[in-house]
């Protein structure tokens, strides 16, 4: 018996998608709010007044931890937004009691916050412990390399609430384990679906795309309405579960997988209810955040383009053409962290050992220190804080025939950091601006002011940190194959 299977005979009807998501609502919303209302009531006159921490405490965690948003993948902002729940909580609750006319002092809420933190911590604590110990078991209905590279993605962005036990595609046969121990296994053929949800404790069934292996093999190949009509058949009456694979990429790796994707995904972004925040927020949130950093790190910008013109002696500031919104061109700023000369013949990706880069520029690059002076391209419209980063309109002819969808980047303003910056660090290459385009993408379709303000948070993390400047964490070799796979069905 598989360790999944023990856990479904513990919980016999508490499947364990649905037993984590009871644990975080429980550990990271209501118990937080509990331990404060209950710490509240006892500062306060009226134990009513208990429950109205309580409740303040929940609409806050609603507010602030948002589903459609991956803070799971975001250690900073993660840790930002839970532990400002009971303080945003806190003073609704003050709010609440002074418009009531039962106004109390700030102080009656250190305690409360205080214990909310300590809940929220141990909460921590065991929700790691429960999902490292009842890991959702995925099988992929598809092809070995899907089901291979999931199981790497997860691996790199270090999921450990999810495990992809193996495969099912093709003819009936045996079990075939590939690359060893605890790595994904083939685990049968589709008509034998209910039987291996059964055997193997399946908790979620991933439909991919057909790949190239099962194009170019003898095994049935099946449509994607076969595929649900099969499992619907076989699986209506058994705990687990069904997703896209491209639905799955979304919401546990926050990026669109080019190679699991074609032109239908962006009808979400035409459907009449999609919401894609106000811009004239947007246009708000970067003049006020922009004007204050502008403020802020003025004198380090100062600093820095005195460093650039005591060692070289040349322009402090360079610029460079590029291309933004609907395919605009503008003039983008940066401080100088090249040689004057570093581009004399023609433009080429930076290195991680491009001996262009100015001992100064090294410096800058390290914490994206050289990118400041395009607050004042946020300032005058052409960017924005939070967006894809612009290119050079001659790189970008190549890119768009080579990576699908690239041009739709241009359907926002390019930005200074952004979740793609968040997420892969400098591209640096062809395959690396793939990369971060399935991030770019996912960025366009889940864009708002909030998400502007944890990618803002995130890229403090990433700008304090020189070894993802040039991010080798990325599962390359899945997202090329993903972009070749792309690429096929495009040209078919």
């Amino acid at each position: 018996m598989t360790e999944g299977a023990g856990a479904q005979l513990a919980f016999p009807h508490l499947s364990v998608l649905r037993a984590q998501s009871l644990l975080e609502l429980f550990a990271y919303k209501l118990a937080p709010a509990a331990v404060a209302g209950l710490m509240a009531s006892s500062h306060l006159a009226r134990e009513t007044d208990g429950i109205l921490v309580f409740v303040a405490m929940v609409v806050a965690g609603v507010f602030l931890e948002r589903d459609r948003f991956p803070i799971h993948l975001m250690p900073l902002a993660g840790f930002a937004v839970r532990a400002a729940v009971p303080v945003l909580g806190a003073a609704l609750a003050l709010a609440t009691f002074a418009l009531a006319g039962n106004a109390q002092p700030v102080s009656v809420m250190f305690m409360p916050v205080v214990g909310a933190w300590l809940v929220l911590a141990f909460a921590t604590w065991l929700t790691g412990r429960f999902e490292s110990d009842r890991k959702v078991r995925i099988a992929v209905i598809g092809s070995e390399e899907i089901a291979l590279g999931l199981d790497e993605e997860l691996r790199a962005a270090d999921i450990r609430a999810y495990e992809v036990v193996g495969w099912l595609s093709g003819t009936p046969g045996p079990r075939e384990l590939c690359g060893g121990t605890g790595r994904p296994q083939r685990l049968g053929a589709l008509d034998q679906v209910r039987q291996i949800v059964g055997r193997d404790a399946i908790d979620l069934l991933v439909h991919s795309s057909n790949s190239r292996v099962e194009a170019d093999s003898d095994a049935p190949r099946h449509s994607r309405l076969e595929i649900f009509e099969r499992v619907a058949a076989e699986c209506l009456d058994l705990p687990v579960r069904l997703i896209e694979a491209s639905q799955l990429y979304e919401d546990l790796l926050g990026h669109l997988p080019l190679g699991q994707s074609n032109s239908a995904w962006f009808q979400y972004l035409m459907h009449p209810r999609y919401r894609a925040g106000s811009p004239s927020s947007k246009r708000g949130f970067d003049l006020v955040v922009g004007s204050l950093m502008l403020l802020v790190l003025g004198p380090v910008l100062a600093a820095f383009a005195l460093a650039i013109k005591l060692g070289d002696r040349g322009p402090v500031f360079y610029h460079q053409r590029r291309v933004g919104e609907g395919g605009r061109g503008f003039e983008m700023f940066k401080l100088r962290s090249m040689r004057v000369d570093a581009e004399a013949e023609a433009a080429e990706w930076c290195n991680a050992q491009d001996d262009r880069v100015t001992p100064v520029g090294r410096l800058m690059r390290g914490a994206h220190i050289d990118e400041l002076p395009q607050l004042w391209n946020v300032l005058r419209g052409e960017m924005t804080l939070v967006g894809p980063r612009p290119e050079r309109r001659e790189l970008i002819a190549e890119l768009e025939r080579q990576l699908p969808y690239y041009d739709r980047r241009h359907l926002v303003k390019p930005g200074i950091a952004g979740w793609a910056q968040a997420r892969c660090g400098y591209g640096g290459s062809e395959d690396g601006t793939g990369w971060k385009l399935c991030h770019d993408l996912f960025y366009l379709k889940h864009r708002s002011v909030y998400f502007d303000l944890l990618t803002l948070i995130e890229n403090v993390r990433v700008a304090l940190r020189s070894d993802v400047q040039f991010d080798q964490r990325a599962p390359q070799e899945q997202f090329i194959l993903q972009q070749e796979q792309a690429s096929e069905r495009l040209a078919a």
